[in-house]
């Protein structure tokens, strides 16, 4: 008992050298391998994968610097490309803008042309008036003074009316001139505006030309290759014709016909339609004939006549150029006669008012003086008859009469003027410059007065006995001005 379970549970123990049994390696077969094939290619090919991705993450070559030089010299070379097309574009730009800038220069230029023509032309005209407006101020200046002093104020209004004339001719003239000016620059204008009209309407008709002589071309071609393709079908439907009748025939006698009267009829059929095919191909090609020299002569005469109307276009063109050059070469001299009618006729006109107002400052200068003759006579037959009285008074009372002389434009004694004579101091009357007292002790004051550039007046107070004072300086104003008066109211009369 005791054995067994010792036995049981425990091994029994070897002493010595047992034998054991030799681990050989199995036989493996090619599914090993070929697992271990494919183990290492997924693993190569895993691993070129991951080499590839770290390529193209990490692994970029750093660029030369040749390389970053010919990247930078592209870009810039594309940059100067691009600088080059938009400079084109600029130099085809200014170019446009400088052919219209010449053009416009030239037309400023010749419109400069004209202004320097007309301004020399105004300058010759103005320098002329100078020169005549100078030469009467010299004129003017040179004239001799009258033996009356009071004819200088009548002189000098003269030659004042005179320079205001001139100067409102002048004012007329440069008026005129500006006028012209304007009417001139508006006829450039317009004379430009029709020239490009007409050049704009020549550019026109030329094309409107070349485009008819295509078109008239291009008829003729094709009614030319109408009228031969129609003629050309004639023999061949005539060709046609005959065919099939020869064929008709050649079929019927496959045949083999043994009746002498049939083929003698169809012989004759066959010879009277082709006679019959000739007859009409003859007929029809005379008549076609005959058209087609009836079409060519039509064609001729079309021709001709096409030419003879462009010959009298062009002559009745030129006609009217030339009708239109010689009307206007009319209207120019008739315009210039116009012109001319007009300056000669405002010329007349202003002569004509010249010597109107002449002829009025004459008339009021004559009726002037006749009043002053008037005046003076009566003074003279007034001064004689108290000449006459004081011869005949005793030589006593001289010595009572006391007398003073007035004085008139710091001049002494009396002074008389007038109708431009000096009196003799013998008289006492007209003694200009010297002492007019009579030896009774009469006192005369001689008062100058002016109208409308009139001689000057004289009134002489006189005493008969020459006794009493002489006329105060304010008696002598009033008395001025009422002479004054009364000869503007004889001349308003008149």
């Amino acid at each position: 008992m005791y054995n067994s379970g010792y036995n049981r549970g425990y091994s029994n123990a070897k002493l010595g050298w047992s034998p054991k049994k030799v681990h050989r390696p199995e036989e493996k077969g090619c599914g090993y391998y070929l697992k271990m094939i494919f183990f290492f290619s997924s693993l190569i090919q895993s691993l070129i994968i991951v080499s590839l991705v770290l390529f193209l993450v990490y692994g970029q070559p750093e660029q030369t610097i040749e390389e970053k030089r010919v990247q930078e010299l592209e870009q810039s070379y594309n940059k100067l490309r691009l600088e080059k097309t938009a400079l084109q574009d600029n130099v085809k730009n200014l170019t446009k803008i400088l052919n219209t800038t010449t053009i416009a220069k030239k037309a400023a230029e010749k419109d400069l042309n004209t202004l320097r023509d007309l301004a020399k032309n105004s300058t010759i005209s103005i320098s002329s008036l100078q020169n005549k407006w100078r030469q009467c101020e010299t004129d003017k200046r040179s004239v001799i003074s009258p033996v009356c002093p009071l004819n200088t104020n009548s002189d000098s209004r003269s030659c004042v009316y005179a320079l205001q004339k001139s100067e409102e001719m002048l004012k007329l003239i440069k008026a005129n001139f500006t006028e012209q000016m304007t009417t001139m620059r508006l006829n450039l204008q317009n004379a430009k505006k029709d020239q490009l009209v007409y050049h704009l309407q020549a550019i026109e008709l030329r094309r409107s030309k070349a485009s008819l002589e295509e078109r008239i071309d291009k008829y003729e071609k094709s009614c030319k290759e109408d009228f031969v393709q129609s003629l050309q079908g004639i023999p061949n439907v005539t060709r046609e014709f005959l065919k099939k009748v020869d064929d008709l025939f050649m079929k019927h006698e496959a045949f083999q016909l043994t009746c002498d009267k049939q083929s003698t009829k169809l012989e004759d059929i066959r010879v009277n339609c082709s006679s019959l095919s000739r007859e009409v191909e003859n007929k029809l090609q005379a008549y076609l004939d005959n058209v087609g020299s009836r079409v060519t002569a039509i064609l001729g005469a079309n021709a001709k006549y096409q030419t003879d109307n462009k010959r009298l276009t062009e002559d009745a063109t030129w006609c009217k150029g030339n009708l239109s050059a010689t009307m206007e070469e009319k209207q120019k001299a008739l315009k210039q006669a116009r012109l001319k009618y007009d300056e000669e006729t405002e010329k007349l006109l202003l002569q004509v008012r010249q010597l109107t107002e002449n002829g009025k400052l004459k008339e009021n200068l004559l009726s002037v003086k006749e009043i002053d003759i008037k005046i003076l006579n009566e003074k003279i037959n007034s001064l004689n008859t108290s000449l006459t009285a004081c011869k005949a008074t005793p030589k006593s009372f001289g010595q009572f009469s006391t007398g003073r002389s007035n004085t008139w434009l710091g001049s002494t004694g009396s002074q008389l003027t007038g109708l431009g004579s000096h009196g003799q101091g013998t008289t006492g009357l007209i003694n200009a410059g010297s002492s007019n007292t009579s030896p009774l002790g009469r006192t005369g004051v001689a008062v100058p007065g002016t109208s409308l550039g009139s001689s000057g007046t004289s009134i002489i107070r006189t005493s008969p006995f020459g006794m009493g004072n002489s006329v105060t300086d304010h008696q002598l104003a009033s008395q001025i001005s009422q002479h004054l008066r009364e000869l503007q109211r004889y001349t308003k009369t008149d």
